[in-house]
């Protein structure tokens, strides 16, 4: 294996003629290719039966599967030439494994607008408290808005 191994993905689509008993064999094949290459495979997912968006050599249906490995950069070019000529293989891609960094931060401090700059949101401000009425009053102010109603309605 080369110095530089990487971590590699390899999606397939094996043609629909292929019984589902040999969907396995299948899978096998592209694992002998891999270590052929010297690779070392890490996964292989089960080919399942899927309908494809698209025809790809006038067929809808396909089993779909992938398996991940790891090799040399000359791998990928290899295995897809070995590829071209297993006829059960109706197409497959190998897709490299690119970790992206892991953010760290820390603590995010809270924003405070500075001099001059209004605030994005303003608070309301807080109730003050209502003054406890006493039931006379309260009464009182009843009868007040029943006699303005009867004026206004002119009943």
């Amino acid at each position: 294996m080369d110095r530089e191994a990487k971590k590699y993905e390899i999606a397939y689509l094996v043609a629909p003629e292929v019984a589902e008993d040999d969907v396995a064999r299948v899978a096998g094949t592209i694992t002998r290719i891999i270590e052929e290459t010297h690779g070392v495979v890490g996964h292989v997912s089960e080919p399942k039966k899927r309908l494809l968006f698209y025809p790809i050599r006038k067929t809808r249906n396909a089993s779909f599967g992938y398996t991940t490995f790891t090799a040399g950069s000359s791998a990928p070019e290899a295995i897809t030439k070995k590829l071209r000529f297993e006829k059960e293989i109706l197409r497959s891609l190998i897709t490299e494994e690119i970790r992206a960094p892991v953010k760290t931060s820390g603590p995010r401090a809270v924003w405070q607008p500075t001099e001059g700059m209004t605030p994005l949101h303003k608070r309301t401000p807080r109730r003050e408290e209502v003054p406890a009425v006493s039931a006379e009053e309260r009464a009182a102010t009843i009868e007040n808005i029943d006699k303005k109603l009867q004026e206004i309605l002119g009943a």
